[in-house]
């Protein structure tokens, strides 16, 4: 089978050079996002991938990745979203644009596919189903348009995002039904398909974004200490995740630990992760918990995150939405429990009571109780790591989503064959 894969960004400027990535090191081994962990499950498990990205100038033209084992084309952009890109972020006066974001977002993400150069690939490369990371823009509209030209299945899954935000979103309602099949990290993210958009349940599929739980594994906790260069004789709570705090509401967190610094002084919160907002939520902490925030910058893969996720009491979760957040997975194989939001894809593996805490999203009271009530509740902690562990092995382990996504693809496939027939 060969998989024809999009990301959800119009283009790699948008999005990987935030992260101090360049194009060669995206297509050989840079791997630290959740479409990275579902490639390589595909790869694995179900077809040959070829994962297309677009760039306003490619700078490769085919790799095969280290990683994840598919190989990466870079294709340039539509010469009008190019001319787009430059006009809203590099010419004269560029600034004057900036209130029409959404605008200008709209229609670079029609824009940015609709490129000759890509079709052209495509009709070469012949994929058996196209398999598009997001379905809250204008690019999947136009991807689901080039599978029609192509005649082939179209398979989307979606990361996160309210309907009433989808750039053209007035669109989505006669395109979203028309899409072969529907992954979806949530109960709710299916009911809403099914009654917003008339999407049939046989074309729906709830599978979670794959951890690796050989080596997100539980770990005796002095020694995680040491590797993770932490005191053993003290208790954390872990953050790990972007700091736009609009979204992910770190500073929230902080302030509730910081109200229960005196009742333990024995306990730090760990903030894993860089962002726009992550000078001023340093100041945040310097200001309400002075010495007990220790900020740890941006790490990465197992080696850098399983030995602070044994370390912790918890992992701490505040977010305003997510769709599946990989940090929640990655967390409950290594059997530390999860303090989150109620939001996505969350409560498909947080259980409150038995593998973590829910709260409702933004009930910042709510937060700092249960805050309170992991500090206080070593014995409840205990108890729930093994439970914790065994849902990341029945949930999100490698082989559990394989099985699933080969059982999804293969049913399109043969959906699609038998309507040909």
């Amino acid at each position: 089978m060969r998989i024809a894969l999009f990301d959800h960004d119009d283009v790699f400027e948008d999005f990987y050079p935030h992260y101090g990535v360049d194009q060669r090191t995206f297509a050989t081994h840079w791997a630290d996002t959740g479409v990275h962990a579902i490639t390589t499950v595909l790869q694995r498990a179900v077809g040959d991938v070829t994962w297309y990205g677009q760039s306003l100038a490619p700078e490769i033209d085919e790799l095969v990745h280290s990683v994840v084992g598919c190989r990466v084309k870079m294709i340039q952009s539509s010469s009008l979203h190019r001319l787009m890109w430059r006009m809203f972020y590099l010419g004269h006066g560029a600034w004057r644009w900036r209130k029409r974001y959404r605008a200008f977002a709209t229609v670079a993400s029609y824009a940015s596919p609709a490129s000759p150069a890509l079709l052209r690939v495509l009709r070469h490369d012949r994929p058996d189903v196209l398999f598009v990371c997001s379905y809250s823009s204008g690019r999947f509209d136009v991807l689901l348009m080039l599978a029609k030209v192509l005649n082939v299945p179209l398979i989307a899954f979606h990361a996160g995002g309210e309907p009433d935000e989808y750039l053209g979103k007035r669109i989505r309602g006669w395109t979203i039904p028309r899409a072969d099949m529907f992954i979806v990290s949530s109960e709710a993210e299916r009911t809403m398909l099914m009654t917003r958009y008339a999407v049939r349940a046989e074309r729906l599929a709830l599978i979670l974004t794959p951890i690796d739980t050989a080596r997100f594994r539980p770990m005796n906790r002095a020694a995680a200490c040491r590797i993770a260069d932490l005191d053993e004789r003290r208790r954390y709570v872990l953050f790990v995740g972007r700091l736009a705090d609009q979204m992910k509401r770190v500073s929230a967190l902080i302030r509730a630990f910081a109200r229960l610094v005196p009742q333990h002084p024995d306990a730090d919160l760990l903030i894993v992760g860089e962002g726009p907002d992550g000078e001023r939520l340093r100041r945040i902490a310097t200001k309400h918990a002075p010495g007990r925030v220790r900020f740890l910058g941006w790490r990465s893969g197992p080696d850098a995150l399983a030995p602070l996720y044994n370390a912790a009491e918890c992992l701490a979760l505040p977010s305003r939405r997510e769709g599946f957040p990989t940090v929640v997975g990655e967390a409950m194989a290594c059997g530390t429990p999860v303090l989150a939001s109620r939001v996505g894809g969350v409560g498909e593996m947080v259980i409150d009571g038995e593998t973590g805490w829910l709260v409702p999203p933004c009930d910042d009271g709510a937060l700092a109780a249960r805050l309170a009530l992991v500090l206080e509740s070593r014995d409840t902690l205990a108890a729930m790591r093994p439970r914790a562990r065994k849902m990341a092995e029945a949930r999100v382990s490698p082989e559990m989503v394989g099985q699933a996504l080969a059982d999804c693809f293969g049913g399109v496939l043969a959906r699609a064959a038998s309507q040909e027939g």
